[in-house]
């Protein structure tokens, strides 16, 4: 049977309005939620917003990781910015990153103080479809998308653990000073160096427990603490890079020089005035703009749509990049050891 059904015009007009408008609803935000920036679904179009929050601007680690991923960014045709807090201060960090969100970035990268306070605004920003990732440190409790990690964190406590141990002779006391209590990066590259030295070099203690600084002249503090509350103290490691020249400079000023020696987590730029006079024994870290590099092209690869292979070329890296689809984390390499012999050859 056929049934005819008169509509009038007015109503076929409503209903062509009513389907318009739902249609261009379900596109924003794409498969992340309503009501933000969208980049999935293909290729996205040149220009296009991404940005990093740092832990400290006005280094020469983060100007380093900057340099490296505006290089990136103009060749992948994307517009790049760079902010994050004057000290480390997880509070200004969150206001930064909350404030990029608003702004319509498409994709944030993060290296969080914090994860803990980090975790519901990266879940807020991924309901507006704006794509978060972390570099350099991670929030591995968060909805981020990806962990773009410079070296494993076995690897990095390994190799600074080594270091330490053959400038200090393989026996003594040593302290290690560290960053922010509350930053998962460093709380474990320290568990690492003391699984290192526990199983490889019992001969070699730890004193003092982990002392937490967020600049360079408190770690100068703690370091000159150590120095007096253990005179015969063999050994230093500085975790993160702003502890670096405090911790050398406390030994320098000590007139210690050669009697307790001094690793860590520095930029070449940072540690080198000191690996050269002998007050450091070297540095442990990675070619920090090639992080800011392969950290652009993972946000550059999530607009697009494009997933990440086991190993992954990507353009201005000698190595392939390995991607761990279980932690979703991309590993750009093996960390790097700076000494008196390479330490010219770089400018970060």
């Amino acid at each position: 049977m056929k049934i005819s059904v008169r509509v009038s015009r007015p109503l076929v007009v409503m209903v062509a309005l009513l389907v318009a408008l739902l249609s261009a609803c379900s596109s924003v935000g794409g498969g992340s939620g309503a009501g933000g920036p969208s980049g999935a679904g293909g290729a996205i179009g040149t220009g296009a917003k991404v940005a990093f929050v740092s832990q400290v601007e006005g280094i020469p680690y983060f100007a380093g990781f900057k340099a490296g991923a505006e290089q990136a960014a103009q060749q992948l045709g994307l517009s790049y910015t760079q902010a994050g807090p004057a000290t480390a201060d997880s509070t200004e960090q969150l206001r930064i990153f909350n404030s990029l969100v608003s702004q319509g970035y498409l994709a944030i990268a993060i290296s969080p103080l914090d994860p803990n306070s980090m975790n519901p605004a990266i879940a807020a920003a991924r309901k507006q479809g704006v794509h978060v990732i972390t570099a350099d440190a991670d929030a591995p409790g968060s909805e981020r998308e990806v962990f773009v990690q410079q070296a494993t964190d076995q690897d990095l406590g390994f190799a600074a653990m080594d270091q330490l141990a053959q400038a200090m002779g393989g026996s003594g006391q040593y302290g290690i000073i560290s960053g922010a209590p509350d930053t998962q990066t460093f709380n474990s590259w320290s568990h690492f160096i003391q699984l290192r030295q526990q199983a490889k070099y019992p001969n070699i203690q730890l004193v003092g427990g982990l002392r937490y600084t967020a600049s360079t002249a408190q770690a100068l503090q703690e370091a000159q603490n150590l120095m007096i509350a253990y005179p015969g103290l063999k050994g230093i490691i500085a975790v993160p890079s702003t502890a670096v020249p405090g911790v050398a400079q406390a030994v320098r000023n000590a007139g210690k020089t050669g009697q307790v020696a001094v690793t860590g987590f520095g930029s070449p730029k940072t540690a080198a005035q000191f690996v050269d006079s002998g007050v450091m024994a070297s540095t442990v870290l990675w070619d920090v703009p090639k992080l800011g590099q392969l950290t652009v092209w993972a946000m550059k690869q999530i607009l697009d749509a494009k997933s990440f292979a086991p190993e992954n070329s990507v353009s201005g890296l000698d190595q392939p990049v390995r991607f761990d689809a279980a932690s979703r984390t991309l590993v750009m390499g093996p960390p790097t050891v700076f000494t008196k012999a390479n330490i010219g050859n770089y400018n970060f």
